[in-house]
């Protein structure tokens, strides 16, 4: 299904800052197993002085991901991740989380996950032919963009598995009170900068929503047209792979992001072009590929160019386009205003100078050779406009949403929330969600400490409680300890975790940031096998002190009432 016309009223936007009845099923089926893990501990507690514990794992792109496999699995170890509410994670940390969580019994099993997990990132393969499958199926939704190809090929190609189950599936294996309830988060790319109500966007098995406005849709219509707050045009789900790929999207620089998506667009339309043929008209089909692949690059190039380097992009295109063509004559007329024109009028000719080049050369004998065209078309239109994560907003005119900036928008844009805070604390401060104490496992690169910061500022800026943040303790950002807690009076408290420290690699830190590089797109086993070490060390270190605040939330929590 790609495309269906629903009946009215089937599906409709939720108006509530309350939780989803999802997850307040899934809570209270935790609840029970958090009050038994405490009790094996020796902090016994009432069934309604549970506290909602949050563990956080932040993105860094492959690192974090098996980083957080470790974190898990020593959680395990320490009888400790039973007593976990929510598991939230970032970027990177996405990638591992949703592989768990569509698991009924994932908790207990996380060691051999883990084992098989991590042996399949080193020694795995995977499917150029599923990716590409994959890539032609999304390529007539009306809201592609370079998601889908750096899901597809990219995310695909580091995790070695293209999941094309959906979110919805994972609903079992929360309500069942077993393991923690997953919170995955992408932000607008609009308006990720400056940060509004409308910002920050979460995914759960139950719902897909807008904190900040207090709406939500059921996950499986997210991507879906919706009106005035009513389902009118249901189509195919998103599957994890492409979530993942929304999720985790900002683990390069934007060259090498654009680098990777032009080379797998190259290898794909190399092996999905034809066979050589005898027909002369198969033959124009190919010249007329070549000619367009070259032409739309050189275009970009141009776009991306700074001064006198475009001189160099529009000899290369005279030369691709020939003398007589439509798209040549715009080309010399682009050229003669060039470098006086404005970023967003360069950007706008090289959008009209792609579409005078369809026109000249878009014609194809062969119906495969015009779906490779369009493959190609779409993607370097997306380059163009650096189109990332596009949807159906399901708040298009909207009447009981009073903001009018995001209501009048039929489609925007989502991206990685690790952009804005690379890790999820407005997920885990979402009022309603009761949170008492977060365990922020941070995997970034470089300052350890950036998160709690932009944390500490976002809440602020927001008036939501959080803890008193001692700037003078996290001043050595190149030697970091392995726990920091700050507790609040109105708060949750906040244990802060950097990943590499002074005490799970002394004198090594710098070493292991470069080795761990957040652009690394592949580990060996050994290098997966260290950084899981790490992570794993990180977490015995500091069990005892987790307890701690643990027993320390149970007594004052008890001392009120």
């Amino acid at each position: 299904m790609e495309n269906k016309v629903t009946e009215k009223g089937k599906a409709k936007v939720r108006i509530s800052k309350c939780l989803s009845e999802g997850e307040k099923v899934s809570i209270a089926s935790r609840k029970e197993v958090v009050k038994r893990a405490l009790d094996k501990l020796g902090i016994p507690c009432d069934p309604d002085k549970v506290p909602n514990i949050v563990v956080l794992g932040s993105g860094g792109a492959l690192r974090a991901a098996i980083a957080l496999y470790g974190t898990l699995s020593e959680l395990k170890k320490c009888d400790l991740l039973d007593c976990v509410m929510y598991l939230c994670a970032v970027s990177g940390s996405t990638w591992c989380l949703s592989s768990l969580s569509k698991d009924k019994d994932w908790t207990e099993k996380i060691e051999i996950l883990e084992k098989r997990d991590c042996k399949n990132l080193a020694q795995g393969t995977w499917k150029f032919e599923k990716a590409s499958q994959a890539l032609l199926e999304s390529i007539e939704n009306e809201c592609y963009s370079l998601t889908e190809i750096w899901s597809y090929f990219l995310v695909h190609k580091m995790l070695k598995q293209l999941d094309e189950t959906g979110l919805p599936a994972h609903a079992a294996s929360c309500e069942n009170g077993k393991n923690p309830y997953p919170i995955f988060p992408a932000v607008d790319k609009e308006t990720y900068l400056t940060h509004n109500e409308a910002t920050w966007y979460e995914f759960t098995p139950h719902e897909v929503g807008i904190p900040g406005l207090g709406a939500y849709v059921d996950t499986k219509y997210f991507g879906s047209f919706f009106e005035n707050g009513e389902l009118i045009k249901e189509k195919k789900e998103r599957n994890i792979c492409y979530l993942q790929g929304l999720w985790g999207s900002a683990c390069a620089s934007n060259e090498a992001l654009l680098n990777f998506i032009t080379g797998a667009l190259g290898d794909f339309l190399k092996q999905n072009r034809s066979e050589a043929s005898s027909s002369v008209n198969i033959d124009e089909d190919d010249q007329k590929l070549n000619k367009l692949f070259k032409g739309y690059q050189s275009i970009l190039e141009l776009k991306l160019s700074k001064g006198t380097e475009a001189n160099k992009q529009f000899d290369l295109l005279e030369t691709i386009l020939g003398g007589f063509s439509k798209s040549c004559e715009l080309l010399k007329s682009i050229r003669q205003t060039w470098i006086s024109a404005a970023s967003e009028r360069k950007k706008e000719q090289c959008i009209n100078l792609s579409q005078a080049m369809d026109e000249d050369y878009g014609g194809f004998a062969k119906d495969s050779n015009k779906v490779l065209y369009n493959v190609m078309r779409k993607t370097f239109l997306c380059l163009l406009n650096w189109t990332w994560g596009t949807t159906y907003n399901f708040l298009y005119h909207c009447s009981d949403v009073e903001f009018s900036e995001l209501s009048s928008k039929q489609v925007l844009e989502l991206i990685d929330a690790g952009l804005t805070i690379n890790t999820a604390y407005p997920s885990a401060l979402r009022p309603e969600r009761e949170v008492k104490l977060i365990i922020s496992f941070d995997y970034s690169a470089q300052d350890p400490f950036m998160t709690i910061k932009l944390a500490s500022e976002f809440c602020k800026a927001h008036g939501i409680p959080f803890p008193e943040i001692n700037e003078r303790e996290l001043e050595d950002t190149d030697n970091p300890s392995d726990c920091y807690i700050f507790r609040g009076e109105q708060a949750p408290t906040v244990i802060h975790c950097p990943l590499f420290n002074n005490v799970n690699c002394p004198g090594k830190i710098a070493e292991y940031r470069e080795e761990f590089s957040t652009f690394n797109l592949s580990y060996s086993s050994e290098e997966i096998e260290k950084l899981l070490t790490a992570a794993k060390k990180n977490v015995a270190n500091v069990r005892e002190k987790i307890l701690e605040e643990i027993k320390h939330i149970i007594d004052t929590s008890s001392q009120k009432a």
